[in-house]
């Protein structure tokens, strides 16, 4: 009597019979080849098109950071507009200016004209210049810096603002106008900066 074979198990077979691997023809192997190509070209395209936003971005060069403003030519524009002479100072020459620039009334009700520079030890050294200075203003622009006592330059006399923490600040009136100077180095910087202005002035008082 012949026994009964075991039913061989659907699972078991399809497990160990190899899964046919799947075969291109030669133009789909083409066409995948093709895609291959146009994917790294278009990475290289898009790469070459970010490098030449970069290169041509003025801010990422060191030309761009260090160039100096043209005081004195946009001091004459703005006198145009000031209804007094802009002062545009003979600052050192290892100083560059970084803006200059006349600021319109806004809700204080104060036009001023202003220059900033970046000294030869890398601080700032700026200057605001208004005929329409108040105390409320004045208070504002200094972030309410305490005044310390005076400072005499040259035989001016400007009143020291010096806060905790931050600028310090020089005021005085000039030829009719309020000078407020800002800095954040020491205070001989802006004794040269006073200096610079004080000088300015009078070359023009001169001239008139």
């Amino acid at each position: 009597m012949t026994s009964p074979q075991p039913e061989a198990d659907p699972a078991a077979s399809s497990a160990t019979t190899p899964a046919p691997k799947p075969r291109l023809t030669q133009k789909q192997a083409k066409r995948a080849g093709q895609s291959a190509q146009a994917m790294v070209i278009s990475v290289l395209a898009t790469l070459a098109i970010a490098l030449l936003v970069v290169l041509m971005n003025p801010s990422s060069t060191e030309e761009t950071y260090e160039r100096t403003v043209d005081v004195t030519a946009t001091a004459e524009q703005a006198s145009a507009t000031a209804g007094f002479s802009a002062v545009a100072p003979r600052v050192p020459a290892d100083w560059n200016a970084n803006f200059a620039r006349w600021n319109g009334a806004g809700v204080d009700q104060v036009e001023f004209w202003e220059a900033g520079y970046v000294t030869a030890g890398d601080d700032f050294a700026g200057f605001k210049q208004t005929v329409q200075a108040n105390p409320t203003w004045l208070s504002q622009q200094m972030d309410n810096a305490p005044q310390t006592g005076t400072r005499s330059v040259d035989g001016t006399t400007w009143d020291l603002y010096e806060p905790a923490d931050g600028d310090r600040h020089m005021v005085t009136e000039l030829d009719g106008t309020t000078l407020l100077i800002s800095g954040s180095g020491d205070l001989a910087a802006l004794d040269t900066l006073a200096a610079a202005i004080q000088d300015s002035i009078h070359d023009s008082a001169e001239d008139h």
